[in-house]
Parts: structure tokens; C-alpha cells; sequence
């Protein structure tokens, strides 16, 4: 049975440099974002015996993330990670980003900038640890984000667009940045979503579509799937669709891409105009690697696929429509064939938008 991976070090994707200082996020050589090389050399006979893909640490924060379900819609399939304690798939890799903060045992205020998903799971956990968080945030978010963020306890600084929060963010030096742009914990701790997956469909899905901003959640998926093969319970890794809004897209031009009624700069999906994006070539190599491609979605395709999702009772904040719009139109294009098993990911909870709902009523 394996509870949890053995972290052997970090390494960066670009130069090459490696070091068992596994407290350092960024490569001194290059600057590149880090990965943690963790030890897949033992092999185990089934995945069932495989619990958690999460690195071994001395402490864990848990407000009970992980284990979402997933649900059929459709000719597909939708993991339901709006259902995560916050209302979003941050949750994981905040839990395993705040527990490595206090398995150091030396910081006493956290730094993060977002949109509104990751800042409200990072002032949850840190909360919960009885640590300070301070989100940087662009001065347009959403009101319900902005309370909640409040209402946890952080201290919450309007900063301009979603590119200038994240530049004061890491400027800050009061305290530790933790951002998940470019901390390779918050990709550890999504990687169980492809182990959750795999057991709960029974077999491994032909492809994942997932939005993609700073490429946490996709990177999590292809390095989770990656590990489960080295741990010799999979044969194969699925293509990885990335899915972006019209008008953000850093993966235009870098791999395969697709628009779908992209015509102006998306108004809806706030949760993905993030263009200052550290991980781009990792994530770029993610989605060659897996054969996968890129869907660019406007906001008619965007709307019309959150009605359908609110129609169906899945209460998907905007930004993750874009997952059901994509999936849709991979089957109206017949891009995947009858039989593919295609598994998309709600990331984030539109009753957060409570004030926005007009838009679907």
C-alpha cells in the first residue's frame, strides 16, 4: 500500500538543475518554476492499492478537499470539483501548500495572488492554521469573492488588473509567496484527481479537458497520470485538452489550437485572464506529450453551456463552463470517436456569483 510519495528533489524542466532543498520554488539558474521528483521506482500490483500520489510531509492541513464525485452528463463524464470545501479545486493544492508552509514552522503570514478561487482556499487553510494570508486580487473582482475572501480573515488589497496583482504579489517580502503560479506544492496536491478518477470511472478516461490559467490544474493531471504509469498501475495517459477564454489565451500559436466563436475579449470568465503564466513551456510540453490541443471559447459558447450545466442542478461558476462547452464541441466535430471516454473538470463553484446570476435565469 502507498499513503503517500516519496519526495526525492526538485528539478527544473528547463536547464536541468535538481537539489534536495525541496523549499525552494524557483530554479536559481534559469528562474523556471520547479518540479518535485518524487520516488516512483517501487511498483505496486493495483492501483487500489495506491491511496494518495500527495509527497510525504511531516504535517497535513485538511478541511476534508479531495474525493469529489463524478457524475455522467450526456454521452461524457464531470468531476465535480465545485464541491471541494471553498467551492473549488484550489482547495487541493492549498491543503498541501499550507501544509508545507507548517511543516516548516516559520512563517506567520502567506502571500497569494488571485482571481478570487486560490486567494479564498489559501485564506481557508492558512485560517484554519492560524496563519495570515494576504491576497493580492484584481480591483474588478467578483463581489461574492471579495466577501468571502473577508469574511476568512485575509487581508485583501485591490491591485488593478489580474496581471498587476500578481506583479505586487510577488514584490510583497512581508511574508512567504506561496502563489500557486509557481508553487510546486499546489501541483502536488492536484494530482490525486487523476488517481480519484482512474478508481471511479474504473479505467482511465481517452481524454480530460480541463480550463487552463496558470496551468496548476492541467500540470497536476499530467504529472499525476505520469506517476501512476511509473508506478506501473496504468498503461497509458489521456489527452490533455486545455480549454481557455477568448482574448487570454498563452497557448495560442504554441500548440494545437481551436477557436469556437471567438470574437471579442471574454467578459465572463474572470478566473482565466491570467497571462503572466511562469509554467507556459511545461504546460505546452504537457499537452504534446499527451497529443492533446488547445479550445479557445467565446462567451456565447460560454453561456450557453452554463445554462445547460445550471439546467442540469451542476452549479459551475462561469469559468468552468468553458469545460462542457469544449467537451460539446469535441463531439459535435467528432473529434473524439464513439467510445472515447472524455471526463471534464468543474473547477470552481458559481454560487460564489450569487450577485451574477441574472446572466442564466
Amino acid at each position: 500500500m502507498i499513503q503517500y510519495l516519496k519526495p526525492i528533489l526538485v528539478k527544473c524542466p528547463r536547464c536541468g538543475f535538481s537539489s534536495s532543498d525541496l523549499n525552494i520554488f524557483e530554479c536559481p539558474r534559469c528562474g523556471e518554476p520547479l518540479l518535485i521528483i518524487n520516488n516512483t521506482e517501487v511498483k505496486v500490483s493495483s492501483i487500489a492499492k495506491v491511496r494518495s500520489l500527495k509527497p510525504y510531509l511531516t504535517k497535513y492541513v485538511s478541511l476534508g478537499e479531495g474525493l469529489t464525485p463524478i457524475i455522467k452528463l450526456g454521452s461524457d463524464f464531470l468531476k465535480l470539483e465545485n464541491l471541494n470545501p471553498t467551492g473549488s479545486f484550489k482547495d487541493r493544492g492549498a491543503s498541501l501548500a499550507i501544509s508545507h508552509v507548517v511543516s516548516m514552522s516559520k512563517y506567520g503570514i502567506v502571500i497569494e495572488d488571485s482571481s478570487g478561487n486560490a486567494g479564498i482556499s489559501v485564506a481557508a487553510y492558512a485560517s484554519y492554521s492560524g496563519i495570515k494570508a494576504r491576497i493580492y486580487v484584481p480591483s474588478d473582482i467578483p463581489r461574492g469573492k471579495y466577501l468571502l475572501l473577508r469574511a476568512l480573515g485575509a487581508d485583501v488589497i485591490l491591485a488593478g488588473t489580474r496581471n498587476d496583482a500578481h506583479k505586487a504579489a510577488i514584490s510583497d517580502k512581508d511574508g512567504l509567496y506561496i502563489g500557486h503560479v509557481i508553487n510546486p506544492y499546489f501541483i502536488e496536491g492536484m494530482k490525486d484527481i487523476a488517481l480519484e478518477a482512474v478508481k471511479q470511472l474504473g479505467t482511465v478516461p481517452s481524454y480530460v479537458v480541463t480550463p487552463v490559467a496558470s496551468g496548476t490544474l492541467i500540470l497536476g493531471l499530467w504529472k499525476g497520470f505520469k506517476e501512476l504509469r511509473e508506478l506501473g498501475v496504468l498503461e497509458k495517459v489521456p489527452r490533455l485538452i486545455a480549454v481557455q477564454a477568448c482574448g487570454y489565451s498563452t497557448l495560442k500559436d504554441k500548440v494545437e489550437t481551436i477557436e469556437v466563436k471567438c470574437t471579442e475579449k471574454s467578459r465572463l470568465a474572470d478566473a482565466l485572464r491570467l497571462t503572466i503564466v511562469p509554467r507556459i513551456n511545461q504546460i505546452v510540453n504537457a499537452i504534446k506529450e499527451t497529443e492533446g490541443l488547445c479550445l479557445i471559447i467565446g462567451d456565447d459558447e460560454l453561456l450557453n453551456s452554463l445554462r445547460t450545466l445550471w439546467r442540469a442542478g451542476i452549479t459551475a461558476e462561469p469559468s468552468s463552463a468553458v469545460t462542457y462547452a469544449a467537451m460539446r464541441y469535441l463531439r459535435e466535430c467528432s473529434l473524439v470517436k464513439n467510445g472515447d471516454i472524455v471526463l471534464g473538470i468543474i473547477t470552481g463553484s458559481g454560487l460564489k456569483y450569487v450577485d451574477r446570476l441574472e446572466l442564466i435565469v
